[in-house]
């Protein structure tokens, strides 16, 4: 081969090369897979401390909704952080539509989720209000009795008394059993409800209002952390997580290979310029 053509070939060898590295943004990958993986990670980081945070709402651990809060505003970063992954192309795809699934059933459940802080509030608020509506509609009877005045309240004191106790255990363990003795207490006061003078009507409302709504909203409460438990988000991001770390490996292999061929072929370049180089000085020589 001429010396202008070995010249050539070492130029488009060391320039093609060169041209390996700008079109693989080598040096870009790996801060971009970092960034990927960090937003990932802070996802299921976010979920679970929404998983548990419900859970200790549940229980009364908790009285703010500020740890929800803010656990709901990071998760609402699925859908953008789904978006980046599919702008990085093929490789990146299962990844991508594994944390778009994610953000697609969060977006489902967040309605469910405003729901049960609602739910809760006014659980909690019944909750505390019911001993004391309770305990009226007692000390109405105990005042009848100590009066000596005939009425359908006094003798249905023993069922006043039963149904506070009840509400105590329900609390501590709601269940069905619990909730039929409230059921069943809170059908015998009613059943004197249109005997009763104004006053105690009034505040027997005022008992089966609480009553009802504790029942009502606990078992709402209950099946929400329930479902939040079982809810696909989590595994959604999980697989998303895997599948963006066998992508990226699959992808550093590539890198791998094509470093090592853009090594090559700059060697290679540099040998042929060397060559030319070589041989132009011996031919001066001569």
């Amino acid at each position: 081969m001429s010396r202008n053509g070995l010249l050539a070939l070492g130029v488009l060898l060391v320039g093609f090369s060169v041209w390996l590295v700008d079109a693989m943004q080598l040096a870009s990958g790996a801060a971009s897979h970092e960034r990927d993986a960090q937003r990932i990670d802070a996802l299921l980081g976010s979920r679970l401390a929404l998983e548990s945070d419900v859970l200790e709402a549940r229980a009364g651990l908790e009285a703010s909704f500020d740890p929800i809060n803010r656990a709901l505003a990071s998760q609402r970063d699925a859908a953008a952080a789904a978006e980046a992954l599919q702008k990085r192309g093929a490789t990146y795809a299962a990844a991508a539509e594994r944390v778009a699934l994610a953000a697609a059933a969060l977006s489902s459940e967040e309605g469910a989720l405003e729901q049960f802080k609602t739910d809760l509030a006014l659980l909690r608020l019944s909750s505390h209000y019911f001993p004391h509506a309770a305990d009226a509609l007692i000390q109405r009877a105990e005042g009848d009795i100590r009066q000596r005045r005939r009425s359908l309240l006094s003798g249905a004191i023993a069922t006043l008394a039963a149904l506070r106790t009840d509400m105590e255990l329900y609390q501590e363990r709601p269940g069905q059993e619990g909730s039929q003795r409230l059921e069943l207490g809170l059908s015998k006061l009613q059943a004197l409800r249109a005997a009763l003078d104004d006053g105690a009507r009034e505040e027997l409302d005022v008992l089966s209002g609480h009553t009802r709504a504790i029942l009502d909203r606990r078992e709402r409460v209950d099946r929400f952390a329930r479902s939040l438990l079982r809810s696909p988000v989590r595994a959604h991001l999980e697989a998303g997580r895997a599948a963006y770390e066998r992508s990226a490996r699959g992808r550093a292999r590539l890198v791998g290979a094509l470093q090592l061929l853009t090594a090559l072929l700059a060697l290679a370049g540099v040998l042929v310029l060397a060559f030319v180089v070589q041989r132009s000085v011996r031919g001066r020589a001569r």
